[in-house]
């Protein structure tokens, strides 16, 4: 039997009629076709809505899901905040030049998610604290790597430049 449903939709069909059950989906109609959720933090803040955490869900009714972000109103602008597994200031040990250490950081949101966010973004920024003893962060080439899409532009501290390359790919500015 076809699943007329979308976005993951229940189907209940009989013999000459169906019906969707969008519990749980993000979507409501007969088809589960129509986002629950604003498309921008801008779109929550026109409603009148202040900062919180919100689900926000940029491409409408199209194949990327809806996805959780923080949403900062107190400005005139309106800052949108894709959150990570991190919690502040995680601790990381045990790196050594044999046995390097390597902080995987994961977002509530894919790389086509963000992508669809930071397209249309005024400006957009990822930042990375780090604050160490005896490390060799942005000391020699090499020792940091940071991963994004290719033809970004990165500042790191100091004013150090990162470029993206097939070697050292940086995820700023889209995450």
């Amino acid at each position: 039997m076809p699943n007329h449903c979308e976005h993951g939709g229940r189907c209940k069909q009989t013999w000459d009629s169906f019906s969707c059950t969008c519990d749980g989906t993000g979507y409501t109609g007969a088809t589960c076709h129509t986002s629950i959720y604003e498309p921008s933090c801008e779109a929550y803040k026109h409603r009148g809505r202040s900062s919180d955490t919100y689900w926000i869900d940029p491409d409408g009714s199209g194949p990327l899901g809806p996805f959780k972000v923080n949403c900062n109103m107190t400005e005139d602008k309106v800052w949108t905040t894709v959150m990570n597994n991190l919690p502040p200031n995680t601790a990381v040990t045990g790196s050594s030049r044999e046995r390097r250490t390597v902080l995987q950081v994961n977002y509530s949101a894919s790389m086509d998610q963000v992508t669809s966010i930071t397209t249309s973004a005024e400006y957009c920024e990822q930042l990375i604290s780090y604050s160490c003893r005896m490390s060799r962060l942005l000391n020699t080439p090499g020792e940091t790597h940071l991963h994004s899409p290719p033809t970004r532009e990165h500042t790191a501290e100091g004013g150090r430049l990162f470029r993206s390359s097939q070697s050292q790919h940086v995820m700023c500015n889209s995450y």
